[in-house]
């Protein structure tokens, strides 16, 4: 199984339904290693390199058995951020694919529907794990299996000072 995750997307969604909440990516590597399936995990994102805490953000990820696939984000003459890795995952899914029985994105976003479509027709198993309220609803017809990111246990967190719930 290969679990390919859009971080960027599920940051901004995330940080809208549960804004006091921070996303546990050790609960991810728990929920789908269950079952004794050999797993890779690959987390695309898009890092500002004069940040410091995201570089310890990725380096976190890198010790809790995640490849984190980086890319430098682009500031806009407007003064504007463009963020997007969506291609660079497309692309290494499919490499990967003829090597996987099970592909799981962690995204809701809507531009991955040709890619599970694409998957589907490969014969692989596609299952879609996306953040409440928005995810795609093609994105969610075209998986085998969607799970929403609420439904693994301990993903989301509350940061310190404020209660469950």
């Amino acid at each position: 199984m290969g679990v390919f995750i859009d971080a960027q997307n599920i940051f901004m969604c995330t940080k809208v339904t549960h804004p006091n909440h921070y996303m546990n990516y050790r609960a991810l590597i728990d929920f789908l290693s269950k079952g004794g399936a050999v797993s890779t995990f690959t987390v695309f994102y898009c890092v500002d390199p004069t940040d410091e805490n995201q570089a310890r953000f990725v380096m976190a990820l890198a010790l809790m058995g995640y490849r984190v696939v980086t890319k430098s984000i682009k500031k806009l003459p407007d003064g504007s951020i463009k963020a997007n890795m969506d291609m660079e995952m497309a692309l290494e899914i499919l490499d990967q694919a003829p090597f996987l029985d099970e592909i799981v994105i962690i995204s809701g976003d809507s531009d991955f529907v040709s890619l599970v479509n694409r998957l589907v027709r490969m014969g692989k198993r596609v299952m879609v794990i996306g953040p409440d309220k928005f995810s795609a609803p093609e994105l969610i017809q075209a998986c085998h299996e969607f799970i929403s990111l609420s439904q693994i246990p301990g993903f989301l967190e509350p940061r310190k000072g404020e209660e469950k719930g």
